[in-house]
């Protein structure tokens, strides 16, 4: 049995770590982090300045579409995402609890009677926004 709130905290780094693993792949297949859409391709700029088009094939996709399908694609580059899953471990870290015994949310304090803002740290609305991001369900709850 695990104790109060882990399930939460056990989702969230399986899944940022999911994220992190599937970016630096993304990046070491194609040799760099950021990625730039342009002229309806995505372009991965690499060390040195070279730039090189990905192979993105759209389909049947309207015209319009492929050049909003590339921007897309390049702003979810791996450099971006791995900011982000840095920024969302920084608001985890914030958010958890105080010790390891510990049932309350150490970042939301107080409300206006002086009482815990959460009674336990799983019921933290920032661990629940960031894990309701990475797919966690109210079935998961």
């Amino acid at each position: 049995m695990t104790a109060q709130g882990e399930e939460i905290l056990a989702y969230l780094d399986a899944a940022i770590t999911a994220w992190e693993n599937t970016a630096r792949a993304a990046a070491e297949a194609v040799g760099g982090e950021r990625w730039t859409g342009s002229d309806r391709e995505v372009v991965v700029d690499l060390p040195g300045g070279d730039t090189i088009a990905d192979g993105v094939t759209y389909g049947d996709m309207h015209e319009s579409m492929k050049q909003q399908a590339s921007d897309h694609i390049a702003l979810n580059d791996p450099e971006s995402i791995l900011r982000r899953c840095a920024a969302d471990r920084k608001l985890i870290a914030e958010h958890g609890p105080w010790s390891a015994t510990a049932t309350f949310c150490k970042g939301c304090g107080l409300d206006s009677n002086e009482e815990l803002i959460t009674g336990y740290y799983e019921d933290c609305p920032v661990l629940c926004a960031l894990a309701e991001g990475y797919g966690w369900t109210e079935g998961e709850r």
